[in-house]
């Protein structure tokens, strides 16, 4: 399906920062499969750990336990929480749910909202400009309306207010509002890092009227901001994080991080 315009090129191999596309053209890549490829094509340790895991066990269903997935959960808790840069452990401990894309886990991120807020409190307040993917539910969240138009009407229960306007949050966060989601840096919306003020006073906003402060880290996650995830930069603690892309450098997963008190919302049978 043409949703998104061909290229007149056709890449065979990669290696590295390096492509080639079918005429043997070398390219220096600097699109990284938007934010994906952080540790470059074919990296040897990817690709055995791939082929490993590949001979031994790769899927059994959310109904059964595997030894790699409480893992990699147990890493992903320990980066976010040490991550900050100040000695030792710092926040609440948090429980991991395993998809298989971005959009996967910020509509994880939006349905333990929902629940935790009930039907009266089910808003999510994001930015306009913002990105959050493409399902219906993280559709609406994404802050360009442009997009919106060809779906209608998409589900409701999604409001936006200007980055890094402080008034305009606290305006956006009434007793309806269930979370905020954020990116660290506005990136569809012109490449714009949050500043630390901005996160810090949405932070005080969700924790006077009880709303949850959800972090997308889908394209700043796992190290490409200099610290393990974007909100390290700003001295606050989110309730819940999404991340995916990088997380897998090519590998469909994903993931959305909740404090243990916020996870909890979720019964089984409620997400999968």
């Amino acid at each position: 399906m043409d949703t998104y315009p061909p290229q007149p090129v056709t890449f065979v191999r990669g290696e590295g920062t390096l492509l080639w596309d079918e005429a043997g053209r070398r390219y220096l890549d600097f699109f990284s499969g938007v934010a994906v490829t952080s540790l470059g094509h074919a990296h040897p340790a990817v690709a055995d750990a791939v082929a490993e895991q590949a001979r031994t066990l790769l899927h059994v269903s959310n109904h059964f336990a595997t030894t790699v997935a409480p893992e990699v959960a147990a890493t992903l808790d320990r980066l976010i929480r040490e991550g900050s840069g100040r000695p030792g452990p710092v926040g609440a401990k948090g429980r991991v749910f395993f998809c298989n894309s971005g959009a996967e886990a910020n509509e994880c991120a939006i349905k333990l909202a929902r629940k935790r807020g009930g039907p009266d409190r089910h808003v999510v307040v994001s930015a306009f400009g913002s990105f959050h993917g493409r399902t219906l539910a993280t559709l609406h969240a994404t802050g360009q309306p442009a997009k919106h138009r060809a779906f209608q009407p998409l589900p409701e229960g999604f409001r936006h207010a200007a980055w890094g306007d402080v008034a305009a949050f606290d305006a956006a966060v009434d007793d309806s509002v269930a979370a905020v989601l954020l990116e660290p840096v506005l990136g569809e919306g012109g490449v714009h890092p949050a500043t630390p003020e901005f996160f810090a006073a949405v932070r005080k906003i969700c924790d006077d009227r009880g709303a949850l402060l959800m972090i997308d880290e889908i394209q700043t996650g796992l190290g490409r901001t200099g610290r393990w995830f974007g909100f390290q930069h700003f001295g606050i603690e989110p309730d819940v994080i999404t991340m995916a892309k990088a997380l897998g450098n090519g590998v469909p997963i994903g993931a959305c991080w909740a404090r243990d008190e916020v996870a909890a919302t979720f019964a089984v049978g409620d997400h999968a």
